[in-house]
């Protein structure tokens, strides 16, 4: 699907959010994190029904969700909720990484009825190298207070360039007892499209040259944007996942190919997850996913 700039027109709030990080991230100025913890309630929450049907389109899931909205869209309407949140306790939100999600899901939202929002930042762990934040984040319907619960491993880091500087393995990574799902590419198209989506146009995600400004040799994929095509392409495979957990390890950059995994578990109806390189030497994502049967009557 063709990137559609126009779209950022319907993301007052989230560019709102991404002009005031960067705005920050220019002065880098020195930053007193307050210690007391927040939390914030929305209701009547109706996300932009355009913004909906382009990112179904995007991850070709239309069908899927008639009448839904998929779950891993929830940035959408609770990131600048929690971006007050974080400005509240001086967090310098420039140097946050986004580590990974657990995101269990309850029940359906439903399209075109109010939900409700909240958003907590409910402990902060003081760390040699970063500052551990954990985020919560709870979307209700007026049939499920708790449809949907989001669980965000983020730091705030202290060396930004280091951190994402990560090496690879010297060893290729064994794939002999995982089963390949699907073989990806990770197009610049499609960090276009859910910057477009979502708001999150930072700059990391579509410029080379700001991204090599990082230590990068380039820009990379968002990590919510990678999950959600991760997410898809496993429901795509039959699996009505209830429950999912996953860190983002190492950046995927714009153009790579990837193979993605699942390996059996011992915890019943669930499934490893591993998105690694194709030349197995980075392992890009990990974790595991659960989901509910199907039963034959």
């Amino acid at each position: 699907m063709h990137a559609d700039i126009s779209l950022l027109r319907h993301q007052g709030p989230m560019l709102n959010v991404v002009a005031n990080i960067l705005l920050k991230a220019i002065k880098n100025g020195n930053h007193e994190i307050k210690e007391h913890l927040l939390k914030s309630e929305y209701s009547n929450v109706i996300p932009n029904p355009k913004l909906v049907d382009r990112y179904h389109k995007w991850l070709d899931c239309e069908s899927y969700y008639e009448g839904e909205i998929a779950p891993h869209l929830f940035p959408l309407w609770t990131y600048p909720q929690l971006y007050e949140l974080g400005k509240s306790l001086n967090l310098p939100l420039h140097k946050v990484l986004n580590q990974g999600v657990k995101m269990i899901i309850n029940s359906p939202l439903k399209r075109n009825s109010g939900l409700t929002s909240k958003a907590e930042i409910y402990q902060i762990q003081n760390m040699d190298s970063k500052y551990r934040v954990s985020q919560r984040l709870t979307t209700g319907t007026h049939l499920d207070s708790q449809a949907l619960i989001s669980e965000i491993y983020a730091v705030i880091l202290k060396d930004t360039k280091s951190a994402l500087k990560k090496k690879g393995t010297h060893q290729p990574i064994k794939t002999d007892e995982l089963s390949l799902v699907e073989r990806l590419v990770i197009a610049k198209e499609d960090a276009k499209s859910y910057a477009y989506l979502s708001g999150d146009v930072n700059p990391i995600h579509l410029s080379k040259a700001v991204a090599k400004l990082m230590g990068l040799r380039g820009s990379i994929m968002h990590g919510f944007g990678l999950f959600a095509i991760v997410f898809e392409k496993l429901r795509a495979q039959g699996f009505e996942i209830s429950e999912i957990d996953v860190r983002f390890i190492k950046p995927v950059y714009l153009g790579s190919e990837v193979d993605l995994y699942i390996s059996e578990s011992a915890k019943p109806n669930t499934y490893g997850i591993k998105l690694i390189s194709t030349d197995k030497r980075f392992l890009h994502v990990a974790g595991e996913f659960q989901f509910i049967p199907v039963t034959v009557s």
